[in-house]
């Protein structure tokens, strides 16, 4: 489960929106890190995301990290399967309140969860939320958006400054609460002393850099204040949608 690890998160309404329909959990004894940004009208986008985040922490709160080591289970496998787990689930309560009220129907969400276990972090993710690993002299993008413009970008048809102002670039094409079947990207890497590990909505990324991005985090160890700082330069520069960061810090004090 977790370990020599320090997580904050923060999230913010903006400066055009009404209702915050981005959440996040931050819990470290269970060494878990979810972000989610809901859409949906009549507040439907909230308890989409909402419902995300609490399933992701129902099914690893029942799940036992030790005796799957013990029972001689592939952990790396395991880890990975349980996340999908925690997507599948999410997408099949949303998709079930979504049937279930005419003020619910169409909502989704985005997912980013990362798991911490043993110096390393299991990552899933659906939608265009995303995850970075940030060093001292670099920002890597972990995640891949599920989006019109990234299909775009990877076929070639667009560059990277093009799909920051394309009228597409909002459209996602995975999220919890499109379809019955969901498709899950998990991973895995290495967590070295010093590292930090930024989950992120599209209410950041639209209006920073990753430049940006690593600037202020590494210009920090105070995480807290990083994550408010982060939301409040998004503000700064027109707040256009729900922010939500969850930053962890592995700095090796247990």
């Amino acid at each position: 489960m977790g370990g020599p690890l320090r997580a904050s998160g923060y999230t913010d309404v903006g400066k055009v929106r009404e209702v915050n329909q981005d959440n996040f959990a931050a819990i470290d004894l269970l060494g878990l890190y979810i972000v989610a940004d809901g859409m949906g009208g009549h507040a439907a986008g909230e308890k989409a995301s909402l419902s995300a985040v609490s399933t992701g922490i129902e099914v690893f709160s029942s799940y036992d990290f030790e005796t799957k080591r013990l029972s001689g289970s592939d952990v790396d496998l395991d880890i990975e399967e349980v996340i999908r787990v925690a997507f599948k689930e999410a997408n099949n309560r949303i998709i079930q309140s979504s049937i279930s009220s005419i003020h619910l129907q169409g909502m989704g969400t985005t997912e980013v969860i990362a798991v911490y276990s043993n110096n390393r972090v299991y990552l899933g993710n659906v939608g265009d939320s995303r995850a970075y690993l940030i060093k001292p002299d670099k920002i890597i993008q972990l995640t891949k958006d599920h989006s019109v413009v990234q299909d775009l970008k990877d076929q070639g048809l667009i560059t990277e400054e093009e799909a920051k102002v394309h009228p597409y670039r909002n459209v996602i094409t995975r999220c919890l609460g499109m379809q019955a079947e969901i498709e899950v990207d998990t991973f895995t890497f290495d967590l070295e002393i010093g590292d930090k590990v930024l989950m992120c909505t599209d209410g950041l990324t639209n209006l920073l850099s990753n430049d940006e991005i690593k600037e202020m985090i590494n210009a920090s160890e105070d995480i807290e204040a990083v994550c408010k700082q982060l939301v409040d330069k998004a503000n700064e520069r027109g707040g256009h949608d729900n922010i939500t960061v969850v930053l962890i810090h592995s700095d090796g004090n247990d």
